[in-house]
């Protein structure tokens, strides 16, 4: 009878420990400070990438930088700030080229794919896959001749707060 006890004990322990971690929210993943390390149009690149809670917590806060050099060794940075709306997955982009941009989300387990434009400005997708607590994955894309391109990829570790 007690071996019956134990088990059930560690059968439930072991799912309800499974559980709470998969119902921690993406939203929730994805706070806090990041840096990275990857590639921009083919070139070694640098990334950093801060979300936090914004306005009474009704948006999440994206404040976002990479940097490149180019071909002709030229420093390129291009600076955002985002705006995400998680409970109607959608938002706004806006970035130091002037652009403006909408933005919804889909969102899967731990990772998120943001689809970027509209018809009147450039397009493509973002992919963020959370590997664990300290890792994400970052793939973008543009959209070009009716499919997504790959432009950049990064691998970012949280820092510590």
């Amino acid at each position: 009878m007690i071996k019956k006890y134990f088990f059930a004990c560690c059968f439930l322990i072991f799912f309800g420990t499974i559980n709470a971690q998969s119902t921690t929210s993406f939203s929730d993943l994805i706070i806090g400070n990041w840096v990275g390390n990857g590639t921009l149009f083919g070139q070694k690149a640098t990334f950093k990438m801060l979300w936090e809670y914004e306005l009474n917590d009704k948006f999440i806060k994206l404040i976002f930088e990479n940097s490149f050099e180019d071909g002709s060794g030229i420093e390129r940075v291009m600076r955002a700030n985002a705006y995400y709306d998680f409970k109607q997955n959608k938002g706004f982009w806006f970035d130091s080229r002037g652009l403006m941009l909408p933005i919804s989300m889909i969102i899967e387990d731990h990772a998120m794919t943001v689809l970027w434009g509209d018809d009147t400005t450039e397009k493509g997708k973002t992919i963020y896959s959370i590997i664990d607590n300290e890792h994400i994955k970052v793939e973008d894309f543009v959209f070009k001749d009716n499919k997504y391109l790959p432009f950049g990829e990064a691998e970012y570790v949280k820092l510590e707060k």
